[in-house]
């Protein structure tokens, strides 16, 4: 199959374009249908160095291209006609900047004399990501004018662009007609220079980012002087280097609170120094009597919300915060130093250090104690997220949704096992939309079995992102979605005291998803309603190549009992 579409300069241009994000390492394209965008989908078509994924929906694509992106090193390339179809990607661009994922965006438009003239199909394209975007390349329409060697330099700085800061950058081209297969001759001239680009193996322009970290006198003193420190690990949206985090932190003997949207915490117990959540009130408490001195923060933000309350009660802790990216994160206005590195090469020299001291409390009894609560009640989202961890015996990818779900699964820890589980989550700005569209995003890196747990009205969110996993169905994928009829997390907070108009915030149903489901005849159904029906269709999912979908049915009233009883663990 032919790479080089010489049909016209649209033609050309596109097939140079897809060329150079090949050459840069950029091989998966989500392409989103339409007219505008047919010369980019045809040469994403013909470049045997690539491979395209499509889908209707234009939502549901751009999460479905996080999701791989969260499993990926390289940037993901995404894909769209002119119009309302890029606006539909804003939700997860959004998520991408603020996950430090590179996702480049690539949108088709009009020519400028059609954009002037509200022409069908046109709105100005070039300042919709702005805010999210840390570059955008607004190119003119394709033409003789711009050389091919310097239209492929800047193809190559905007991909450098989106790896050297990790975050989304979008790409803006009008196309001129015509757009199809017509023939419009293209002179001689262009037509050699453009295909001398081709015969290079790599291109010309490539953007390599390092910065590995070295301890000065001063952080040395700091860490070294710490009596009682306290290691914290947050957010980490890409798990390339999961294995890597995991060796660091356990050769570092110090106490750890390693927060689930890590992707690591799992892999860490009681008897490896980690701590329970802040958001346990009772460990709060603790923590004040006994105030750590240091708080190396690793990553970017917990999902606990007392930790930065925490903060804001404490302020004469010092506090180091240790990111691989330059932004402001800081929701308890604590941070004293902010250390730009690799994190790794961070840890790698505190494991010079030779650093080490206890918990401290041991955590063993409140632990057992809060597990004997969740174990001897009936069926509650404790209990999944506590089972879901616990029963996992094989290695999965976890995907878990936001409000309750992420909650819950924060608040577990383990006294003395490991589970061979690597989390992923969507919280950059923790949105509820998209994450059926982001698991198969996660199906389509490898073949590793794949969970997803989130709650009904999300699930709602994302109904139409079910037909893109027909091209899974072998793969080993279980969906647990949690019904309690309406926005669960809002009987659990003091707004639900207002009954007047809590219907407003909980969108309250009596539907269950039986029948939609079933529609999709490559998805095995089942509806499950008690914990032993839990257990045994859960170990029989995970050990399965197929797509299962378990419908839990959540009794509110006994999920917010249990919530209550375990606010009563004392130390």
């Amino acid at each position: 199959m032919k790479s080089i579409l010489t049909e016209n300069i649209s033609r050309l241009w596109a097939s140079m374009i897809v060329d150079e994000f090949a050459k840069n390492d950029v091989k998966d394209f989500y392409c989103a249908p339409g007219m505008r965008n047919a010369p980019l989908l045809a040469s994403t078509f013909y470049n045997e160095e690539v491979t395209p994924y499509s889908f209707i929906d234009e939502r549901a694509l751009s999460y479905r291209a996080l999701g791989k992106a969260k499993k990926e090193n390289n940037p993901v390339a995404l894909t769209c006609t002119s119009g309302t179809a890029m606006a539909n990607f804003l939700p997860a661009v959004i998520e991408a900047y603020r996950s430090n994922l590179p996702l480049i965006i690539i949108t088709a438009d009009r020519p400028i004399e059609l954009v002037k003239i509200d022409a069908n199909q046109t709105i100005n394209q070039i300042d919709i990501f702005k805010e999210f975007c840390c570059y955008t390349l607004a190119l003119e329409a394709p033409s003789e004018a711009l050389t091919p060697k310097r239209l492929r330099t800047l193809i190559a700085t905007a991909i450098g662009r989106a790896k050297a800061h990790q975050r989304p950058v979008h790409i803006n081209l009008p196309f001129r007609e015509p757009i199809d297969a017509t023939i419009e001759a293209i002179s001689d001239n262009y037509l050699s220079a453009a295909k001398k680009t081709f015969e290079e193996t790599v291109s010309k322009s490539q953007t390599y980012f390092f910065n590995n970290f070295k301890l000065n006198e001063q952080l040395r003193k700091i860490i070294e002087d710490a009596k009682s420190p306290l290691l914290v690990f947050g957010k980490f949206d890409k798990q390339a280097n999961g294995d890597a985090y995991i060796q660091s932190l356990k050769e570092i003997n110090i106490p750890k609170y390693i927060d689930v949207t890590s992707g690591i915490k799992y892999h860490f117990s009681l008897e490896d120094n980690l701590n329970p959540s802040f958001d346990h009130s009772e460990v709060f408490e603790a923590y004040q009597r006994n105030k750590p001195d240091l708080i190396i923060h690793i990553g970017g933000r917990l999902v606990s919300k007392h930790y930065y309350r925490y903060q804001e009660l404490n302020p004469d802790i010092k506090i180091i915060h240790v990111t691989d990216f330059d932004e402001d994160h800081d929701p308890g206005f604590s941070n004293n130093i902010k250390v730009i590195c690799n994190p790794l090469s961070f840890l790698d020299e505190i494991k010079t250090l030779g650093l080490n001291s206890t918990p401290i409390i041991n955590w063993k009894t409140f632990t057992n104690t809060k597990r004997d609560i969740i174990e001897n009640n009936d069926l509650s989202f404790p209990y999944l997220s506590k089972n879901i961890v616990e029963q996992t015996n094989i290695e999965i990818d976890l995907l878990i949704g936001n409000s309750t779900a992420i909650r819950t699964f924060d608040l577990y820890i383990s006294a003395d096992s490991h589970f061979p589980i690597t989390v992923f989550s969507n919280r950059g700005v923790s949105g509820i939309e998209g994450f059926n569209a982001t698991l198969c995003g996660l199906c389509d890196s490898d073949n590793r079995p794949k969970v997803l747990v989130l709650g009904d009205i999300s699930f709602m969110h994302d109904l139409n992102s079910l037909y893109m996993l027909k091209e899974k169905a072998n793969q080993n994928i279980t969906i647990i979605v949690v019904n309690n009829h309406g926005g669960g997390i809002f009987e659990l907070l003091p707004v639900a005291k207002e009954r007047e108009f809590l219907h407003l915030l909980t969108t309250p149903h009596n539907h269950d998803f039986k029948d939609l489901v079933k529609s999709f005849d490559f998805i095995n159904y089942e509806m499950i309603a008690t914990k032993e029906d839990f257990n045994t269709s859960y170990s029989r999912a995970i050990n399965t190549n197929s797509i299962n979908f378990l419908e839990v049915s959540l009794n509110e009233e006994v999920n917010k009992d249990v919530y209550e009883q375990l606010k009563t663990v004392k130390m």
